[in-house]
């Protein structure tokens, strides 16, 4: 195995970066990619700089990068092409998989949207328009390591966009969710409560039944008589983070209803 870095460099590395939660994320499964890298010689310190450089390119371009996403990966892989021909094509995109896997999992923990949802997907597909041996297994053992949520935009030192401060679990956080949420706190229909959120209502009577109709319409549930003909409604998570019980039949029974509640209106103009 030919490894680039030397003793001093990976010392360096490792000690200027012990606390960077990025680095801690690659060292805890570095060692393993690293085994199956039988010539190029990946280590963990090495891997994270290559994931710094990229993400620090970027953190500059912003969405100017979208036309250049697969030059990202050329560029990569040309790079790794002169450093060693002996390398095999299989082991060469291999390595640059790793390092595009890590980048991904750095740009997924972003609370924007544009990284975290349209950024990240592009860039898995990139990674899946060069597959290699056992690349769906890699990336996802590299998504199994834990990032904090927001570590992203902290390294770019730029704030969420979408609902400003708004923190939502994963499972639920989506471009309808940031945007109706926020609008819904502007017009003082909820709260913010840490990483909570409280309903306070419209003012009208049926404030559970006001909260499950308003979030049936984020999270695109449709009523039918023979259930939820829309998108999967994630009860559980909700429940959990507006601190109530039993969402889904309460928004059943504001479909069953004789007559719409006169509160719908109001709910209904946050969507228009």
């Amino acid at each position: 195995m030919n490894r680039r870095f030397q003793n001093e460099e990976i010392r360096r590395v490792s000690e200027q970066y012990a606390e960077n939660e990025l680095y801690k994320a690659i060292s805890s499964i570095g060692p393993q990619l690293e085994s199956e890298l039988t010539k190029f010689g990946l280590c963990s310190e090495e891997c994270f700089m290559e994931v710094l450089e990229l993400l620090t390119v970027i953190a500059e371009e912003g969405k100017d990068i979208l036309p250049e996403i697969d030059n990202l990966w050329l560029r990569k892989h040309n790079e790794y092409r002169r450093l060693d021909r002996n390398v095999g094509e299989d082991e060469t995109s291999k390595t640059v998989g790793i390092v595009f896997g890590f980048m991904i999992l750095a740009i997924d923990s972003s609370r924007r949207s544009f990284y975290r949802h349209r950024l990240a997907g592009l860039l898995t597909s990139v990674v899946a328009s060069h597959p290699f041996d056992g690349w769906p297994s890699m990336l996802e053992r590299i998504f199994s390591v834990p990032l904090p949520d927001g570590w992203f935009d902290a390294f770019i030192e730029e704030k969420p966009d979408d609902g400003g401060q708004l923190v939502l679990p994963k499972e639920l956080d989506t471009p309808n969710a940031r945007k109706y949420f926020a609008k819904a706190i502007e017009k003082k229909y909820m709260v913010a409560d840490g990483d909570k959120f409280r309903w306070l209502g419209t003012g009208d009577k049926g404030t559970l039944s006001q909260l499950a109709y308003f979030l049936g319409r984020v999270y695109n549930y449709v009523f039918s008589v023979k259930g939820n003909a829309g998108e999967p409604f994630p009860e559980d998570s909700l429940n959990v983070l507006f601190g109530v019980k039993r969402l889904r039949s309460s928004l059943d029974q504001v479909y069953l209803a004789q007559k719409p509640q006169t509160w719908r209106d109001k709910i209904d103009s946050i969507f228009q």
